[in-house]
């Protein structure tokens, strides 16, 4: 009788110590979600200003001269799963694990002068922290800007493609928030992120496929603050601390994790307009992302 009141003992302080939290745990969740942040801004960023021809000429001499303007519409996975448990611990439901993170970029490239090179540059703000339809009591702030300089080794003459190697960095800073059913939570960011990237194209006729890799290289600084009312502590049964805030911070350098991720799609000339379709996955974090682009190209 004793082993068995002594294993009924352990086992219900086993299940109650497993279903109980603290301020810790809070704040472990948060850090946690700065991570899957942290991953998937950089995948954000270089998925933009994406072109279909590895190299688009030159700007001198040349005539035409070749540069492009214009517009991008992306999307890129974000996992929501730790900022949703965290709202769990306090009783707080709504949130999808998930998240389809919209971004509209605008851009352009210009061609070299005499060698055969290109330079890209790219900016975005978004302010989406009122729209709940994305996910419920969600929002997010997002600025980026930065650019990349692609070499062609080859310049897709006769039967050969274009072939180019290239270099980018984007600077990206911005927060996420969370509020509903008096818990909220804010997050500030801050992400350098540079990246290699070799890519191979083919035009026939007005169609150009195409396809890359990309070693993404970043440094993020991210800082977190949570407030929870005492009525809703009182009311989440799993939330076991009379703490009701919290704060942390986490940090990230260039080499902590190097991200590989593919990228291809296709590209349809129409006299002076091209239109661009691509996908990128990150290999290391399946982490996709995909963008569509319309620009004024010569």
């Amino acid at each position: 009788m004793k082993r068995i009141l002594l294993a009924s003992f352990l086992l219900f302080a086993t299940l109650f110590y497993s279903f109980s939290y603290t301020g810790n745990d809070v704040n472990l969740k948060l850090g946690n979600f700065a991570s899957e942040l942290n991953l998937t801004l950089p995948n954000a960023a270089t998925q933009q200003n994406v072109y279909s021809s590895a190299w688009i000429g030159k700007l001198f001499p040349s005539a035409p001269p070749h540069f492009a303007v214009g517009f991008e519409a992306g999307v890129t996975k974000l996992n929501l799963k730790p900022l949703k448990e965290m709202a769990e611990i306090f009783g707080v439901s709504g949130l999808p694990s998930l998240m389809i993170y919209p971004t509209i970029t605008v851009n352009g490239r210009i061609g070299g002068f005499v060698l055969p090179f290109d330079i890209g540059f790219s900016a975005m703000y978004m302010d989406l922290s009122n729209l709940n339809s994305l996910a419920d009591g969600f929002g997010i702030q997002f600025f980026n800007i930065g650019g990349d300089l692609r070499y062609a080794l080859l310049k897709g003459e006769g039967p050969l493609p274009q072939f180019s190697l290239g270099f980018g960095y984007y600077y990206i800073n911005g927060n996420v928030s969370f509020s509903k059913d008096e818990l909220t939570a804010k997050m500030d960011y801050s992400c350098h992120t540079m990246f290699l990237q070799a890519q191979i194209s083919k035009t026939l006729l007005f169609f150009t496929p195409f396809a890359g890799v990309r070693g993404i290289f970043s440094s993020s600084d991210t800082n977190w603050l949570w407030t929870a009312s005492a009525s809703r502590i009182a009311s989440a049964s799993d939330y076991t601390d009379l703490t009701t805030s919290g704060n942390g911070k986490s940090s990230t350098n260039f080499f902590g994790q190097i991200i590989p991720q593919i990228y291809g799609g296709f590209g349809m000339n129409f006299g002076f307009f091209a239109l661009t379709i691509s996908g990128a996955i990150d290999l290391r974090n399946i982490i996709w992302a995909g963008d569509l682009s319309l620009r004024f190209q010569m």
